[in-house]
C-alpha cells in the first residue's frame, strides 16, 4: 500500500447550487458522504463527522470513550464503541445532497485520524489509496534547527545538573564576598582601606633622656 495522504481539514468542492446544500453549524462547510457526513447527537443537533471527531479528540484520554457534550445544548451523547463514525447519520440531510453524495462511505478512526479508502470502482488505478484527515488539536510541528552553541552556553549548559548547581553556588559566593569586602573594611577601619596605619608608640621620659645622653 502506498503512502497515505494526510489532510489537516477537509472542505467540499463547490457545487452549482451551494446555497441549497445544508452545512455544518460548527465549521460552516457543506455536508458530504465522507468526512463531512451529517451525524445526529442524542439531542437531535446535527454536525459533520469531522467536527464531532475533533470535539471527542479534545476530551481527556480517559473520557474519549465515554460521552460527548453537545456544543449547543450541552446534553451528553454516548460515544459508540467504534467511535464517532458509529454515531447515527442524518438520512434526511444525506438525501438532500447531490445524487453522487447520498451513499454514505465507510470511515474509520486510526489514532488521531479519520481514514477513508477510495472506492475501486470510481478509480481502479488507485484502488489501494486511503485518505486520512488529522483530527488532533494541533498541527505537526516543524523540526527546529538547533542554534549554534557559544562558549558560555557550552560551559554553563553542557554540564550535568549537580555540576551546574555547584558552579552557580560558587559564583554566588564569590560575588557575595566581593560585595561584602568593602562593607567589612568600612566597619573595621572606617574607610575602604582594610589595613589601619600603625600609630607611633610613645617612649617613657627616662628612655628619652638616655637616648639624648642626659
Amino acid at each position: 500500500m502506498g503512502a497515505v495522504p494526510e489532510v489537516w481539514h477537509t472542505q467540499m468542492e463547490p457545487e452549482d447550487n451551494v446555497e441549497n446544500i445544508p452545512e455544518c453549524s460548527i465549521c460552516f462547510t457543506t455536508y458530504d458522504n465522507i468526512f463531512k457526513t451529517p451525524k445526529v447527537l442524542q439531542c437531535s443537533h446535527t454536525f459533520c463527522l469531522e467536527c464531532v471527531a475533533r470535539l471527542v479528540a479534545s476530551l481527556p484520554p480517559e473520557s474519549q470513550h465515554d460521552q460527548i457534550l453537545c456544543p449547543f445544548c450541552r446534553q451528553p451523547t454516548q460515544i459508540p464503541q467504534e467511535g464517532v463514525p458509529g454515531l447515527q447519520t442524518s438520512r434526511d440531510l444525506l438525501s438532500n445532497l447531490p445524487t453522487h453524495l447520498q451513499h454514505e462511505e465507510t470511515v474509520w478512526i486510526e489514532g488521531t485520524k479519520l481514514c477513508y479508502k477510495q472506492d475501486p470502482q470510481s478509480d481502479p488505478s488507485q484502488s489501494d489509496m486511503c485518505i486520512c484527515v488529522d483530527i488532533g488539536l494541533t498541527k505537526k510541528e516543524e523540526p527546529t534547527v538547533p542554534r549554534p552553541r557559544t562558549g558560555l552556553y557550552r560551559f554553563c549548559c553542557g554540564c550535568s545538573d549537580w555540576k551546574r548547581l555547584l558552579l552557580i553556588a560558587s559564583m554566588v559566593i564569590i560575588l557575595f564576598c566581593i560585595l561584602l569586602w568593602p562593607v567589612q573594611c568600612i566597619l573595621k577601619t572606617g574607610n575602604l582601606r582594610c589595613t589601619s596605619e600603625p600609630t607611633p608608640t610613645k617612649l617613657p621620659f627616662s628612655s628619652i633622656l638616655v637616648t639624648h645622653g642626659v
